[in-house]
């Protein structure tokens, strides 16, 4: 049986648009009904990196506690339940380790930041880490992007993870940079057909 290769996704804490992508992911691998959810892993962490971390403490932004080990976002299970999921009980969110870099063949970061940051550490996965937005060839930010967004005060993390109209429009421009991003993952993953994906197929 052919060996099967990791997909990984990350975000800063894995509560919000990894485990979201994770899920819709795995869902367009069954949908497209070519053994690719047989062949292709797919995971996701959480990276919280450094340059991120100063920039919340120069704006006076303390971070949540903990920062891994944590449940889903509440607006985010909401979100996977519209489209037919539930979390798996007992799930949590898991920070990223160097086993998952180099057991990876294909990682896809949320943030430009945080790719290269996840590059100081790891330059030697540089031929496998891409932004979301690079797989899908956006040439403008995905609304996660854009950090003039948030409020740059206290309320910044349940904004960011549970603000109900903000995640349920992030997540559903992150679906759609998915469904863009589909046929170059795969031939990135060199598995499958490389046939373009649309809403009508995954919703259907």
């Amino acid at each position: 049986m052919e060996k099967r290769v990791n997909l990984l996704f990350v975000c800063v804490r894995n509560r919000v648009r990894s485990p979201f992508s994770e899920f819709i992911f795995r869902k367009m691998l069954k949908e497209k009904k070519e053994g690719l959810d047989d062949r292709i892993k797919v995971c996701s962490v959480g990276f919280f990196p450094p340059v991120l971390r100063d920039r919340l403490a120069d704006l006076r932004i303390s971070l949540p506690e903990p920062i891994f080990g944590t449940s889903m976002s509440g607006a985010t299970e909401e979100e996977l339940r519209k489209r037919g999921f539930d979390a798996p009980a007992g799930w949590t969110s898991r920070e990223l380790a160097p086993d998952d870099v180099e057991n990876s063949r294909l990682i896809i970061i949320s943030l430009p930041q945080q790719k290269e940051e996840l590059l100081k550490l790891f330059p030697e996965a540089r031929h496998k880490v891409f932004t979301l937005r690079e797989m899908a060839g956006r040439d403008q930010p995905l609304v996660n992007e854009i950090f003039s967004n948030f409020p740059l005060d206290d309320t910044f993390w349940w904004y960011c993870e549970e603000n109900p109209a903000y995640v349920s429009n992030m997540l559903l421009d992150l679906e759609e940079a998915l469904i863009e991003a589909f046929p170059k993952i795969l031939r990135q993953l060199g598995v499958g057909n490389t046939e373009k994906f649309t809403t009508t197929t995954l919703s259907s």
